[in-house]
């Protein structure tokens, strides 16, 4: 009788830690891992500014401004209007967010661009609609505005800080699935 009794209470207390289905439960979902927030002034310092647009620039006082999954920082001269600014602007995926979605977000600006020029090389995809380069790479879209104008010279300047921003993102996301799910 004591050992009917002890497997009882046995496969009671089995049905119920695997029935919990909550936080630590036998069936419940493994926490993921969340996505890390990437600082768009690591995909381009103030020194590959300066490498690029011939200027030495500091960084807004205010430093990275974040807004949910968006990151922006923004490149000036000093004294304030000399140069141009060059902001960098990065949408990344999330745990909510896909990127399946970011992708999408890029395709749809680039939609309202009929004046969008596709580039190869740079990234997944990317095309420039002056002032500004799109990069879809990694999951993440990647926007470069700087200066003004529309020539050689800006489009050099737009590209190569663009190569720079897609090898780095490469770099910091070497590994990218994007039928993976986040």
């Amino acid at each position: 009788m004591k050992k009917v009794l002890f497997v009882l209470a046995c496969l009671a207390a089995t049905i119920a830690l695997c029935a919990c289905g909550g936080p630590g439960g036998f069936f419940s979902k493994p926490t993921p891992t969340p996505v890390p927030d990437f600082d768009p002034a690591a995909l381009i310092t103030a020194d590959d500014v300066a490498a690029v647009v011939g200027y030495v620039p500091v960084t807004e006082p205010s430093g990275t401004k974040r807004d949910g999954n968006v990151a922006t920082v923004l490149y000036r001269s000093e004294p304030l209007g000399e140069h141009d600014t060059v902001e960098v602007k990065l949408t990344q995926f999330t745990d909510d967010i896909g990127y399946e979605e970011i992708f999408a977000l890029y395709e749809a600006q680039k939609a309202k661009r009929p004046s969008a020029a596709l580039l190869e090389g740079i990234g997944q995809e990317a095309y420039l609609a002056y002032p500004t380069i799109h990069v879809y790479d990694r999951g993440c879209l990647i926007e470069i505005t700087a200066g003004s104008g529309a020539g050689e010279v800006q489009k050099n300047i737009l590209t190569s800080l663009a190569m720079r921003a897609a090898g780095k993102l490469e770099e910091i996301i070497p590994e990218y699935n994007p039928d993976e799910k986040n």
